[in-house]
């Protein structure tokens, strides 16, 4: 949010991931996880993170009181 990036695309890799021209080109890569998931389950855990990481910079709690 405070690096000006205006467009952030979010690609989920199959089970042996992308072809090397794919990796080449990303400017980052992240890891959820060793273990292999279906789509469905990666776009579960993933807008979960997202909400996670966004409750934090809020200075919300992480558990209920």
């Amino acid at each position: 949010m405070n690096s000006g990036v205006k467009t952030l695309v979010f690609v989920i890799g199959g089970p042996y991931g992308f072809s090397e021209t794919v990796y080449k080109k990303a400017q980052g890569k992240v890891s959820l996880s060793l273990m292999t998931f279906s789509h469905q389950m990666v776009r579960l855990f993933f807008i979960e993170q997202l909400y996670r990481g966004f409750t934090i910079l809020r200075n919300e709690p992480y558990h209920h009181q």
